[in-house]
């Protein structure tokens, strides 16, 4: 950042306090580094909103500031980490009342996820198998243990476990510890790339480049090691995402219909948050539709309506 750009966003002493402090108060509970810096980063435009109306402390914000403020704001996206923040400040006795009640509320848009069936799954499987063994071990740790890309590329042979069958990983997104019960066909998959396509060196990561200095894989290659198995299966992808991420909501979307309770899924794909699988809830047709109410017959004025026997004035 240049010198320029960091004057345009220096606050006065006094709003830089509150900044500082909320930054403390998420450490203390428990926040990531990088959720912090995203939090701080929009609150820093939200109290540089204020400033620009000449609150320089505290005690100046009121109902009209905050107003103004949030519509300066570029995205409603930002509304509730605003929301939270003035929370934090009126519990902290900073502000003489609650002010969040003045933000608008905003509810994000949660899109569908990109899932695709078993027997498309079944089929890049098949696909990758006549590929590589390395394409074929990478897709089974997405497809049947929902495995983020993020971390099957840095996966390490201390991580598995091949007498106990099971993986032992921290997640890199959640930094959440899972335990994976290595199934048989991706136990397989994997020993029979470790033992016939890895090279040979002391790295610890179990996927690795075909080329000296043999590092571990990147994201970007699963992403493209995915989209060629689509191809080779011949699966038309229309609108869906062709990442490994799909065959994680996939599995998800597939648990949820196979009566898994939502708890199990949650524990499987590594979520903290208990509401992270809503989503995949909304994929569940047969299930909702056990739930669905009968349409109510239609009569009186209505009726008439709808019959074309009264026209509507």
């Amino acid at each position: 950042m240049s010198k320029r750009d960091k004057a345009q966003h220096l606050l006065p002493a006094g709003l830089e306090t509150l900044l500082s402090d909320y930054r403390n108060h998420c450490r203390r509970n428990g926040l990531r580094e990088s959720s912090i810096n995203l939090c701080t980063k929009v609150d820093r435009w939200f109290l540089l909103s204020l400033s620009v109306n000449g609150c320089t402390t505290a005690g100046h914000i009121n109902a009209g500031q905050v107003t103004a403020a949030c519509l300066s704001l570029q995205s409603n996206y930002y509304l509730s980490t605003v929301k939270t923040f003035l929370r934090f400040l009126a519990a902290e006795g900073y502000t003489d009342r609650d002010y969040s009640y003045v933000v608008p509320p905003y509810k994000r848009p949660q899109p569908m996820p990109s899932v695709y069936s078993t027997e498309e799954i079944h089929s890049v499987e098949i696909a990758a198998r006549g590929f590589s063994c390395r394409d074929h071990a990478i897709l089974l740790l997405a497809t049947r243990l929902g495995i983020r890309s993020g971390d099957i590329a840095t996966l390490s042979l201390r991580m598995i476990d091949f007498e106990a069958n099971v993986i032992r990983l921290t997640q890199q997104k959640t930094e959440y510890l899972v335990e994976l019960a290595l199934l048989p066909e991706v136990k397989a998959a994997l020993l029979k790339y470790i033992n016939n396509e890895r090279p040979r060196c002391n790295s610890h990561y179990v996927f690795l480049n075909q080329n000296p200095p043999h590092d571990h894989i990147t994201i970007m290659l699963i992403g493209k090691i995915v989209r060629r198995n689509l191809k080779k299966a011949g699966i038309e992808t229309d609108a869906r995402k062709r990442g490994p991420h799909a065959f994680r909501s996939s599995l998800a979307s597939s648990m949820v219909n196979d009566n898994i309770p939502y708890e199990v899924v949650r524990k499987t794909l590594g979520h903290l948050d208990p509401n992270a699988i809503k989503s995949y809830a909304r994929l569940d047709v047969e299930q909702l539709r056990r739930y669905a109410l009968p349409v109510p017959d239609s009569t009186g004025g209505f009726a008439e309506l709808l019959y074309g026997k009264k026209v509507a004035l």
